[in-house]
């Protein structure tokens, strides 16, 4: 193909060396190039284009995920209100049983009753908590006095919330009775009689004996905590009974002289109400100045005058036990 191109160039060219000015020669027809095909041996390797270079593969970031922006307009929402729940109404605690002292001075005892011993001494308006009761609910065990508990009359205090006091499981066993000693087998002979008494207002001036016990004794129960006297000292033939002054008394408990001052003496002209009657003259003695420390027992009382002479005879009597108030009238008349 290339010999056929080359030698059709070459005759082209001596036309213009060697030719006249005659006619212009018809142009031949250009052919068109085409390619040949060019046999491969059949033992060659086919070529091989070259590998792409290997392009490391990134792994992409996580796309963000867009968060909502709230419009200016918006409102923002607000959470659905918390549902409320029941609160346990707290069950209220039981009130507890508790005793006010009503009087000065109460004395307090291991045991439901005076003739035990005694543990200590309260005051009024001292408050404690019951702890029991006795089976008749007339005493009442509480705590505290000089560290232990003990019992209290209930006449002698307040009580508050008492109506589910248990009664006490553990009473002590009150102390036992002295019996009195038994009559004599044999009948003794009888004892002479012994001589008269003296007078007591003989030879004691002023006035004499001339006071009398017109009414009484009258004895009111205080729980035996104290002796108090409660007299009226009176002259009958004087406006039916006019209420006299400056007297006091001397008063002996089982021949032991008990220590009533001269300090405290009827008031004249003046007359109070009892809860055994009417008085002039009051006077209290504590257990602790009593023998045996109880009210129980017997006594003599005499009326002086205040220039401290006697002025009436003996008047015996004796008081039960726990009725330590004692009221009485005294006459001149």
């Amino acid at each position: 193909m290339v010999v056929v191109l080359g030698a059709a160039l070459l005759l082209s060219g001596c036309g213009f060396l060697f030719g006249g000015a005659g006619p212009e020669p018809t142009p031949t027809p250009r052919r068109e190039l085409v390619p040949t095909f060019t046999p491969t041996p059949a033992d060659a390797a086919p070529a091989q284009e070259p590998a792409a270079p290997a392009v490391a593969q990134q792994e992409a970031p996580p796309t963000p995920v867009p968060t909502a922006t709230p419009r200016p307009d918006e409102p923002t929402p607000e959470p659905p209100p918390a549902v409320p729940t029941d609160t346990p109404t707290p069950t209220p605690a039981p009130a507890l049983p508790k005793l006010t002292v009503l009087i000065e001075a109460a004395n307090v005892r291991n045991g439901p009753g005076t003739s035990y011993g005694l543990v200590g001494a309260v005051t009024r308006d001292q408050q404690f908590d019951i702890v029991a009761r006795n089976p008749e609910g007339t005493w009442w065990q509480f705590c505290c006095v000089n560290g232990q508990q003990g019992w209290i009359f209930g006449d002698l205090v307040q009580v508050e919330n008492g109506d589910n006091v248990p009664v006490a499981e553990n009473i002590p066993t009150p102390p036992p009775v002295v019996a009195a000693p038994p009559p004599p087998t044999d009948t003794p002979a009888p004892a002479a009689a012994p001589p008269p008494a003296a007078d007591p207002c003989a030879n004691i001036g002023g006035d004499g004996c001339k006071f009398k016990v017109r009414e009484g004794p009258k004895f009111g129960n205080n729980g035996g905590m104290e002796l108090k006297l409660q007299l009226f000292f009176i002259h009958s033939g004087i406006d039916g009974g006019q209420p006299q002054g400056s007297y006091f008394v001397v008063l002996i408990k089982d021949g032991v002289k008990l220590p009533i001052g001269d300090h405290v003496r009827s008031i004249a002209l003046n007359k109070s109400d009892g809860p055994l009657g009417p008085y002039n003259y009051e006077y209290k003695l504590g257990l602790d100045q009593l023998p045996g420390n109880t009210v129980a027992g017997n006594y003599v009382m005499y009326v002086l005058d205040g220039n401290g002479e006697r002025d009436s005879q003996d008047f015996a009597f004796s008081v039960p036990e726990g009725q330590g108030e004692i009221w009485l009238v005294w006459d001149q008349g």
